[in-house]
């Protein structure tokens, strides 16, 4: 089997380790290329002819009819970043390519951050440590109706795909019960996952001391967590968006922090970074982090553990594990 690398240096570098490279390479021809600044439409004409696979991710140009041409026997797009919306277009499904993205990679370093908001900023350990460096001690803890912790406690869960579902699993250990909203979790698939599916926002906002946004930016849920939802909120309660600031509004997310019973900690915001003066950075209740909830450095890794095996799941004949559909769109990020 042939496989393209159309990947920049800066992520191919990062995604695969040189054992990646040679176990790559026990069942699989890479195909031998200068390793590019940058993929060029260029660079995928000139070395996609032979590919049976090719390796895409951010910074690679959508695969279209005239690139596809080049590729007569291509049969699987491995995608080694998030969405596959960028890489792909109708002539790649048209085609009948495969495609696999990463985004169950990259969701077990989002996933993880979430617990660490979780374990942290209910017991105020940010702003605690704030206020240490301020001169003071234990009252920095006391902020925002102070502490709490997650042990047996009940969590909402916005989104249950590969981040919702690996959050899910990380919080077992703390007995917590866990609510979830998803219009398409099953009744079976939430028993699987031990939790309790909700049918409404309202129900999952007013029962949860803890609310993590997992849901992926799409038109249906564009601005569907409204203030209206996080007034419901407990005293002291805890709102984490590590997904897309798209899925709240930000307008009325700003207007219930500002009355102050609530902490938020959020990784995304409308406009990233946002401006020196914007409400976000002045909120003392908000703990505000530049977008590094997926994965930055080591956790980069889980990236090529995961095109290796679908790649050699292909080789082998075996079902793709991380496959996307093109009926999967209009629903996945």
């Amino acid at each position: 089997m042939k496989v393209l690398m159309a990947m920049v240096r800066q992520y191919r570098g990062l995604c695969f380790c040189p054992a990646h490279m040679a176990e790559l390479e026990t069942f699989a021809e890479v195909i031998p290329t200068p390793v590019p600044e940058e993929v060029t439409r260029e660079f995928l004409l000139g070395h996609l002819a032979g590919a049976d696979a090719v390796v895409t991710s951010w910074g690679t140009p959508a695969l279209d009819a005239e690139l596809l041409a080049a590729a007569p026997g291509l049969r699987l797009l491995a995608h080694a970043a998030g969405s596959v919306k960028p890489v792909t277009t109708d002539a790649v499904w048209d085609r009948g390519v495969r495609v696999i993205s990463s985004a169950a990679a990259i969701g077990t370093g989002v996933a993880e951050f979430c617990l660490g908001l979780m374990l942290t900023a209910p017991k105020r350990a940010f702003w605690g440590g704030l206020r240490t460096r301020e001169g003071g001690w234990r009252d920095g803890i006391e902020q925002f109706h102070g502490p709490h912790e997650i042990y047996r406690q009940t969590i909402g869960i916005i989104g249950a795909g590969y981040v919702g579902r690996q959050l899910i699993g990380l919080l077992r250990p703390f007995r917590c019960q866990v609510l979830v909203y998803d219009p398409y979790l099953t009744a079976a698939q939430a028993a699987t996952l031990g939790v309790e599916r909700v049918a409404t926002l309202e129900e999952l906002f007013t029962r949860s001391m803890v609310v993590s946004v997992n849901a992926p930016a799409t038109a249906e849920t564009r601005e569907m967590i409204r203030g209206r939802h996080l007034a419901l909120l407990p005293e002291g309660a805890l709102f984490i968006n590590t997904a897309r600031a798209s899925v709240v509004h930000t307008g009325e997310l700003v207007a219930e922090l500002a009355r102050g019973r609530f902490v938020a900690c959020l990784d995304v915001t409308e406009v990233e970074p946002p401006a020196a003066d914007d409400a976000l950075r002045r909120l003392p209740n908000v703990w505000l982090t530049p977008h590094e909830a997926g994965a930055v450095r080591e956790n980069l890794l889980r990236i090529g553990d995961l095109v290796v095996g679908e790649l050699r799941a292909l080789h082998e004949g075996r079902p793709l594990q991380y496959e996307v559909t093109r009926e999967q769109l209009a629903r996945i990020a």
